[in-house]
């Protein structure tokens, strides 16, 4: 009868560790993506009210190394103004990824967006961020897809 007990008991015990991880786990990913979207949404305001200096501060170590932040704030001035006057945006989907393909393992973060800019018909951007070993969440790649619009001009 004791064994009985002692067996029941471990069981409960041990299923309420794997309820608690999980549920764990899943708290921790909603909290680190509120976190990468803030940092998403300060770097996406930055680009649109063309503060390309702060925006370039938001970048990861990987991509600040392999550009000039000059070179860098020449480049995306270009291309926003390609894009004309940006006119909203609205998230469309976030997920967290412990792994990328071709990156270390580390926490990221990968955002896609609807956007509307004058000179563009069907705008989606899409953001991958990663913590930083500061904990910091950094820009490490920007993308996009549009057809061309009314006015569009590639420079």
């Amino acid at each position: 009868m004791y064994s009985i007990f002692a067996i029941s008991l471990i069981s409960i015990f041990i299923i309420s560790i794997f309820f608690v991880n999980s549920s764990f786990s899943q708290i921790n990913i909603e909290s680190q993506l509120q976190e990468s979207s803030k940092s998403a949404i300060i770097w996406l305001n930055n680009i649109n009210s063309e503060n390309y200096p702060q925006a370039y501060t938001g970048l990861s170590d990987q991509i600040t190394t392999r550009f000039d932040s000059l070179d860098w704030i020449s480049g995306v001035d270009q291309m926003m103004v390609s894009f004309g006057e940006f006119g909203g945006r609205r998230e469309v989907s976030r997920e967290f990824k412990s792994s990328m393909e071709g990156l270390p393992d580390g926490y990221y973060a990968v955002f896609q967006y609807e956007s509307n800019y004058k000179k563009t018909l069907q705008h989606s951007e899409q953001l991958i961020l990663h913590q930083d070993d500061k904990r910091n969440w950094r820009i490490l790649d920007y993308s996009y897809e549009f057809k061309d619009g009314e006015g569009y001009i590639e420079e």
